[in-house]
């Protein structure tokens, strides 16, 4: 498993790579687009931990905007060393940063907030909700430590083309509610079966 997966990896890297050279530049506001299109809220005034996007992640900055000029809050992940579950720090866009115990840039600040909603990157997703990360572990050990405290929702943001017919599971994988993609919506919670929006 841990063979396959490492192979995986080094091949939708690669894809991805290169479908962000051809389509990085307007896949953030897409992911708007896609967000607007669907009712994806629970709720008014909700706390949205994201990322800051990595090499060939799509950008979730569009959407980070459209939310905190809606009046939701931002946070982003802190995490001191490799083999934790990370924190979450409080997080305008703009404010100064600083590299958490990864190397990946956090609020300086430490203003400790809980998000109601995570969005996380990937290298792959199915429709059965499954998602294969780049392989430290970090985002299903913060997962499944955000989910013994209280109820949070887990959407995996990714271009469209990055879906696989099945990703490889291991019992510590953590499951996505939902994926928004540059082209559509998936809501994984509702039932067994995805409910598919283009």
């Amino acid at each position: 498993m841990t063979s396959d997966k490492q192979n995986l990896r080094k091949n939708l890297m690669a894809q991805r790579k290169a479908h962000h050279r051809a389509h990085g530049a307007t896949a953030g506001d897409k992911l708007v687009e896609q967000f607007l299109a669907h009712s994806i809220l629970p709720s008014d005034h909700l706390t949205f931990a994201a990322y800051l996007p990595v090499g060939s992640e799509i950008d979730p900055r569009p959407l980070m905007h459209h939310l905190q000029s809606s009046g939701h809050r931002l946070c982003l992940p802190f995490c001191e060393a490799a083999d934790q579950a990370a924190s979450f720090r409080a997080y305008q866009l703009g404010d100064d940063l600083a590299d958490d115990g990864l190397g990946i840039a956090a609020p300086q600040k430490n203003h400790p907030c809980i998000p109601d909603i995570v969005f996380l990157p990937l290298l792959a997703f199915d429709q059965q909700g499954h998602r294969l990360g780049r392989g430290g572990g970090t985002y299903d050990r913060t997962l499944q430590s955000l989910r013994a405290q209280h109820q949070i929702r887990a959407i995996g943001l990714a271009y469209d083309v990055q879906m696989v017919d099945n990703c490889p599971v291991e019992p510590h994988d953590q499951p996505l509610d939902a994926l928004l993609s540059d082209a559509r919506y998936l809501d994984f919670a509702l039932t067994q079966a995805p409910r598919i929006v283009k």
